[in-house]
């Protein structure tokens, strides 16, 4: 995604969070600063460092463009059942009535890809450049075997939090999260870019969690110094995957993994 290069101020972060934490994209994947105070740890991350000081004008200066997700051309059109389409993945999602304590829906975030399907599947995920992954939510890490999606973005205080429900040909589920894991594993370490150009080395993890669905990983990415850290749960349910993301750019990591245990157990007991 490109956008014109203008003076951004400080403030303008919180807007930023908001633009970033559905769609998983951000001008040309840069770092963000996090707000957490100097070696203070958020519940499921890492210690990261102050941001800069209220009232200074970060600008983002002209980069080399990142290059988009990459498309080839489409693996052999899957087999099986088919899927579940947006609209028969979208009542499974959390409403305002069955979130958890804590957690409220964000007006107008809802949506769907209705009765549309995505027929042939591209797993090229682990094309993409390791720099895409800075900014990589849920449905970014989505792209690959899955058919059609659901998606709404939550909050818990003022910690937001993408929740992204996906269907697959049967098999493919699988597929997706050793997809996802091989990504991840690609990129274990790589070096990114702040607003500034200067270099900011980042440290991937992936983690199997377990008693959660049929299947479920852990993706952190961390960069070095005061910039925000993402992180990423996807949890293989039959022939769906349910993917949370969230990150520290506002206050500090949300508490995903406790999101995803009511939401996996009710897609458990109602999905067709």
């Amino acid at each position: 995604m490109s956008t014109t290069r203008t003076p951004v101020a400080a403030g303008a972060v919180v807007a930023v969070a908001a633009a970033v934490a559905l769609t998983g994209c951000a001008a040309n994947n840069l770092d963000l600063p996090s707000p957490l105070s100097a070696g203070s740890a958020s519940p499921s991350g890492p210690a990261v460092t102050a941001a800069p000081p209220v009232g200074t004008t970060p600008t983002i200066d002209a980069a080399p463009p990142t290059a988009p997700p990459v498309v080839s051309s489409p693996s052999p059109t899957a087999s099986g059942p088919k899927p579940l389409s947006g609209r028969q993945l979208k009542p499974l999602l959390p409403t305002s009535a069955t979130l958890p304590a804590g957690w409220t829906m964000k007006d107008s975030s809802e949506t769907d890809t209705g009765d549309n399907f995505e027929d042939d599947p591209y797993p090229t995920l682990t094309d993409n450049p390791c720099n895409w992954l800075t900014t990589a939510g849920g449905n970014s890490l989505a792209m690959g075997y899955e058919t059609a999606h659901a998606e709404e973005l939550v909050s818990e205080d003022v910690n937001e939090a993408g929740i992204h429900l996906g269907s697959y040909f049967p098999g493919t589920a699988t597929k997706q999260l050793a997809l996802i894991r091989a990504y991840a594993d690609k990129c274990k370490t790589y070096t990114g870019q702040d607003w500034d150009k200067k270099p900011v080395p980042h440290t991937v993890t992936v983690t199997s969690v377990p008693n959660l669905g049929d299947e479920a990983i852990e993706v952190k990415n961390s960069p070095t110094g005061p910039y925000a850290t993402r992180d990423v749960l996807a949890v293989r349910i039959g022939d769906k995957v349910l993917l949370l993301d969230g990150d520290n750019i506002v206050d500090r990591l949300p508490h995903i993994k406790d999101l995803a245990v009511p939401i996996v157990q009710h897609i458990q007991q109602v999905s067709p």
